[in-house]
């Protein structure tokens, strides 16, 4: 069975997140590689996708890959769980594509991706590999196979970066994909083995856990698929990545029918139910969210979903039908309790969050509270705010998140005309790995942001008012599950753990 094109999906899941990758994180879906699989395939090319945080790497796997496929090019999209997980993704590329020019240094290997699009000279330097696709990638893509096919030249490609007599060369700006529903009208679902081998996050579930007669809370959490219906964002937090690859800040969509239809086919022929929709603002156009809506209750779908929302741009008229079509989480980005700290990074919410989480809660739609610790006007008093606001809000879970200045960000460009504070791996941009390194603040060190941080979740968690909420909540093995959890520590270099 030979594939022109072999996109395989870079991870090392038990790296990044220690032990809690054995049993509390998710696995999710290559979402972008599965866009840009389809989209190859509907213009000719045909495909193939192995995925490492499923199926494993070592050296030898490449050999087997190349005898099964025969690829002309090998693909690389490297991100992670979410946008920001791209740069820590970065040492499991570099290994995969050291292996592959080992077996066998004449297969092109070409890289893309949040975090190469940032830093596209650097990667292609650093990596090996012989083409740095900046930005979206299905343009640069498509053109890159057929001039491999000797059907087109390098210098017409979009998007490409390449290497001429030893020296960088750039081809010119990547193009974006304006329609959308057109040009990546779905998702290469049939080229993963067993959506049975993705499984959602832990709280995405806890509202099924305790009535399930399943022993094994993974039981209920699988299959799973994490996927998108919009493309960028139209704001500019300093601390953001996102553009990175999408361009100037905005935002496209998928129509509602398509992604209505989508959802359709992944309950009928894969009886998904748990989805995580990745766009950044699922909850933006409430006429789009209502039509959505509305063809979920037509179609008559059982689905367990879970999408991103700012503060300021939940309405409050459109919750109870969210909740009525199986949309039971909402991760807000809080950030910060400090308004002087959120507005330093762009991040201006203009709503009462206590107010909107209530309101959230009152609809019967759990909040997944997302906090960061270590924003660049961060002190212990600013921090400790955070906490506390964490603890007050009490929502159904907490990401506590130490600030990290990714590649793409306005933070990473200001963090490296500062001495010290770009880690010198990429390692160090995970945040539950051994060698997370945070970014200093004009305030703390790394280290006091880091302890501060895994104390902080540990007092957010661990407490008796929230662990109370979550047994009347969720039930008795919903509580002992996150009590499991809240046991395991994760070790840091950087903290004298060895």
């Amino acid at each position: 069975m030979n594939a022109e094109v072999l996109f395989i999906h870079p991870g090392n899941h038990k790296k990044n997140y220690q032990d809690l990758a054995k049993e509390f994180t998710a696995i999710a879906t290559p979402a972008w590689t599965l866009l840009l699989a389809n989209y190859m395939r509907i213009n000719g090319i045909s495909t193939a996708i192995y995925d490492v945080n499923v199926e494993g790497w070592d050296g030898s796997v490449i050999k087997e890959l190349a005898a099964k496929y025969s690829p002309k090019l090998v693909v690389l999209m490297v991100y992670g769980h979410n946008p920001s997980a791209s740069t820590q993704t970065m040492p499991a590329a570099i290994k995969i594509i050291k292996d592959i020019k080992k077996f066998n240094s004449e297969i092109p290997v070409a890289v893309g991706g949040i975090h190469p699009s940032a830093l596209p000279e650097r990667t292609l330097n650093e990596t090996g590999a012989d083409y740095i696709i900046q930005g979206e990638g299905a343009y640069t893509l498509l053109g890159l196979a057929k001039m491999l096919q000797g059907r087109g030249e390098i210098g017409k490609i979009s998007g490409l970066w390449f290497k001429e007599k030893g020296a960088p060369k750039f081809t010119s700006p990547p193009m974006v994909i304006a329609d959308l529903d057109g040009e990546l009208p779905d998702y290469a679902w049939d080229l993963l083995p067993d959506l049975n081998n993705y499984r959602a996050h832990n709280m995405h579930c806890f509202q099924d856990f305790n009535k399930s007669k399943m022993p094994d809370f993974s039981d209920i959490r699988s299959p799973y698929v994490a996927m998108n219906t919009s493309l960028g964002c139209p704001y500019n937090c300093s601390y953001c990545c996102i553009n990175a690859i999408f361009g100037k800040p905005g935002i496209r969509y998928w129509s509602p029918e398509r992604v209505v239809g989508w959802f359709a086919e992944l309950a009928d022929k894969y009886k998904i139910k748990n989805i995580r929709l990745d766009d950044e603002l699922f909850i933006l156009d409430p006429k789009r969210v209502e039509k959505i809506c509305d063809l979920i209750i037509e179609r008559q779908l059982d689905l367990n979903l879970w999408v991103y929302g700012r503060v300021d741009t939940i309405k409050d008229s459109l919750l109870k039908k969210m909740k009525r079509v199986g949309i039971n989480w909402i991760c807000l980005g809080i950030e910060s309790g400090n308004e002087h700290v959120r507005n330093n990074v762009n991040k201006n919410i203009r709503k009462d969050i206590r107010q909107v989480v209530k309101s959230i809660q009152a609809n019967g739609i759990y909040v997944l509270g997302n906090y960061m610790l270590g924003l660049p006007e961060d002190d212990l008093r600013t921090m400790e705010e955070t906490l506390q606001l964490a603890i007050e809000l009490n929502c159904e879970f907490a990401n506590i998140y130490a600030v990290m200045a990714y590649p793409g960000s306005q933070l990473y460009l200001w963090s490296a005309k500062q001495k010290g504070h770009i880690p010198d791996k990429w390692e160090a941009f995970s945040q539950h790995g051994f060698e997370t390194q945070p970014l200093p603040t004009r305030h703390l060190t790394a280290e006091q942001v880091l302890r501060f941080r895994d104390e902080a979740f540990v007092r957010c968690l661990n407490n008796d008012r929230f662990l109370g909420m979550i047994t009347e909540k969720f039930g008795d093995k919903t509580r002992d599950h996150l009590e499991k959890m809240l046991k395991i520590r994760v070790k840091r270099r950087i903290l004298g753990d060895s």
